[in-house]
This record gives C-alpha cells, structure tokens and sequence, in this order.
C-alpha cells in the first residue's frame, strides 16, 4: 500500500515538473481572417458579433465590410420572401430555397391603406413597400430597420389631388378581426410599379418611377409618358428626360426588372394595354437615360406584350415568350458575350393544374438553385408555386409551394448598407 502511494506521489511530481517545462502557446487569429469568419455568419449573429468590441462595431458598419457580406450572399442560393398584406399589417417571411423551411418571420403594423400595396424587387437586401397615394418605405427585413417614409412622388400627389372615377373599384380584402370579405373603395387599382435599383458606378440606390401621362394632368407638350427618380442619397424626387421614347408608352400593371445596372419596361398601346407593336425599353441606372430598342430576335415578330414575361434571374435579365402551343421558352442576356442564351422551356399544360387551369398568361421564374438544378414558377395573382428540373431531357414538375403567398421575390439578407442615410433609420417596428 504505501510503495502504490509513493508510486502515485512520484508520478504527481513528474507530472508537474513535465508541465512547468511545457511552453504555453498562444493562437492569435489575424484581423482579416477573422473578418473572412464573421463575413460568413447570418446577419443576425453579424450583428451581434458587433458588441464585442467597438473594433468590430466600426468594422462591420464599414461600407467594404458591407459589399464583401454581400458578395458572399450572392455567391450562394438566394432566398424566397414571402410578403402578405391585411389591412392592418404586412407580413415578412424568409424561407430557404431548397427546403421553404420558415427562417425568420416579421410583422409591423400600418395605418388602414385602401388600395393595393405593392413591393419591389429586392436590392442588396432592400426593398420598397409602397401603395399609389400613400409615401414609400425601403426596408431591410434582415437587420429590421427602414428608412423614413419617403416624400410622396409628384405622381402620388396628382393622384390625391385628380381622383379618376373612371379606375374606381371594389377591392376584396380581409379584416384582421373579421375574417369576412370586406369591400374597400380602391379609387386607383391600375397604375405602374417603379423600379428599384443600384447605380453600378456610384453605389447609390435608385427608384425610378415611369408612369404614363394621368388623364386629368394632360398639357399642351402632349408627352405620352414622364419619370420621376429618387436616389436615396439626395432624398428628394426629380424629373428626367424620357424624349427618347417619343410616342410610345409602357404596358400597365407591369414590374420592370433590374439587371446590370439598367431597368427594362415593355411597351403598351395608348391606353397602357397590351400591344403587338411591343418594344423594350431600356434605362441606364447611372446615366439616367432611357433607350428604346426592338424585342430580341427570338421573340416571334407582332407578339402580343402581354404574352412576354420580363424578370431578373439569377442577376441576369431573362426574357420569355408564351406561343400559341402553350409552350414557354425563356432567354436571358449573357452580357460577358453580348449574347442570348436559351436556358429552358415549360409547357403550361402541365402547370396549369396548380394554378387554377389557367394557360394563357406567362410564368414567371423567381429564381433558380444551383444546388438542385431547378427553378422555380409562378404565376400573378395565383396562389402555389412550382419548380421545375433544369435537365435538358427532364419533364418533370412538382408543386413546391401550396398556399396563398401575397407576393414572393428572391431575396439576399444583408447589412444596412445605407451608410450616408443612417439618420434616417429606424427600427422597423416604428412604421
């Protein structure tokens, strides 16, 4: 017994001596690893991370710190915001592409709105809700911050000071305590969503809002169309020239898309209807000058412009047509070759079962996950989505999405990255 307790005492000194003589190693990260680690962090735990220190508090706000977070969310599959509107609150959920798993939801409430609401697509994380007659609001749902209600456009002001009783009707809507249809008077159901965008050169946001000339507002320059800019930067609206689109006049009730840094419209009749005379038109961001020019050759010659979808995808812009067999073939701009590529086609025959039996208006894509090989579809004002398998020799679709959504736009979460507007932020909460 003791010759086991002196063996155990002798090992204890051993052990002891070998740590004294043991060097201790210090692990000292470099700064701009570490900003590689938290770069890759959701914007929630980014956040956080900001309390650690005041260093990495003026490190994360930094504008470049800010770009390279969201070069690293470009890189990757984007995410699907789903927006649903009530008359009293708006609605924000975040769901993954592959699996629509629910990954932050968010709510706020808003004054009694009659009329539609609409939401632009997103950009760098932003985007703005907005309605015909009430002031814009950018949000960023990630960091849940929006700036201040924007000054009303000359636009929206007309509208509140000309109501045409022409464009009155009943809108269906539902209460918040009543799940009961409740009719709304909607003086202006028919107007044009603006375009929101990044100016490629200068880093600063855009809204450009091209409307057609409102009937009680016509004057002896007898211009067919007018558009007001807002850059987020200046705060305040303008005019610029819109003479290179001579006579010619946008389709109604469309979203004009954002790619590389220019907004794309379609042309419409006088009236704002569809036309088969259809041209695009194309705004750069930065030089604020519009462009009209022919369809691509692809489209087949006096299209109908309601038969042509327009859209962003994957960064690029993706043009399609809807032909007389119900097929639909969709392009888009490869601009490295200044070329256009075919990409796929859907047959609307085997989309139509989620989505009402309807044939006869074109898709939309949303967006296209490079970890599955599939996009997926949608369709205005109906409910499901569906996604559809990329492989040239695939017929395959597949309901990916059942259920009433408001709207949906592919979405990146970010950073605030409205660093001159900082004293314009404010919580979300306090819309």
């Amino acid at each position: 017994m003791m010759a086991s307790m002196e063996n155990y005492q002798r090992i204890g000194r051993e052990t002891k001596r070998r740590r004294k003589g043991r060097r201790e190693w210090k692990i000292e990260i470099p700064n701009d690893v570490m900003e590689e680690i938290v770069m890759r962090l959701p914007v929630t735990s980014i956040l956080r991370f900001q309390a650690v220190s005041k260093h990495w508090e003026s490190v994360i706000k930094t504008r470049d710190f800010g770009a390279r977070h969201m070069a690293h969310q470009r890189s990757k599959d984007p995410k699907l915001m789903f927006v649903f509107f009530s008359l009293h609150h708006i609605y924000f959920e975040q769901r993954d592409l592959e699996t629509t798993c629910l990954e932050k939801s968010l709510w706020f409430k808003i004054e009694k709105i009659n009329g539609p609401i609409e939401i632009s697509e997103c950009c760098d994380g932003l985007v703005c809700v907005y309605c015909l007659t009430r002031a814009v609001r950018v949000v960023n749902t990630a960091t849940e911050k929006a700036l201040l209600s924007l000054p009303l456009a000359k636009f929206q002001q007309l509208h509140k000071k000309y109501p045409d009783p022409d464009l009155e009707r009943e809108l269906i809507a539902v209460d918040d305590v009543r799940p009961l249809p409740v009719p709304v008077p909607v003086p202006f159901i028919s107007f044009t969503m603006f375009g929101f965008g990044k100016d490629n050169v200068t880093g600063r946001y855009k809204i450009v809002w091209l409307y057609n000339i409102y009937p009680a507002t016509l004057n002896l320059k007898k211009k067919k169309t007018r558009c007001e800019v807002f850059v987020l930067e200046e705060w305040r609206w303008r005019f610029v020239t819109t003479r290179p689109l001579d006579h010619h006049q946008i389709l109604s009730n469309q979203r004009p898309s954002c790619a590389n840094g220019s907004l794309y419209w379609l042309t419409g009749d006088e009236q704002g209807y569809p036309s088969t005379q259809t041209k695009l038109i194309v705004f750069d961001i930065h030089t604020e000058m519009f462009q009209l020019t022919s369809t691509p050759p692809f489209i087949t010659p006096h299209a109908s412009s309601d038969k042509i979808g327009l859209c962003n995808l994957d960064g690029r812009l993706c043009i399609s047509e809807l032909k007389g067999d119900c097929k639909q073939e969709f392009w888009w701009r490869v601009e490295e070759c200044d070329k256009w590529e075919r990409i796929f086609s859907v047959d609307l025959n085997s989309t139509s079962c989620w989505f009402g039996g309807i044939t006869s208006q074109p898709l939309t894509p949303l967006a296209i996950s490079r970890d599955t090989n599939k996009v997926v579809l949608s369709l205005t004002h109906q409910d499901n989505l569906v996604d559809f398998d990329l492989d040239p020799h695939s017929t395959v679709y597949h309901l990916y999405y059942s259920g009433d959504y408001g709207l949906a736009v592919p979405y990146f979460p970010s950073l605030s990255p409205l660093h001159s507007c900082n004293s314009l932020v404010l919580p979300i909460s306090s819309f």
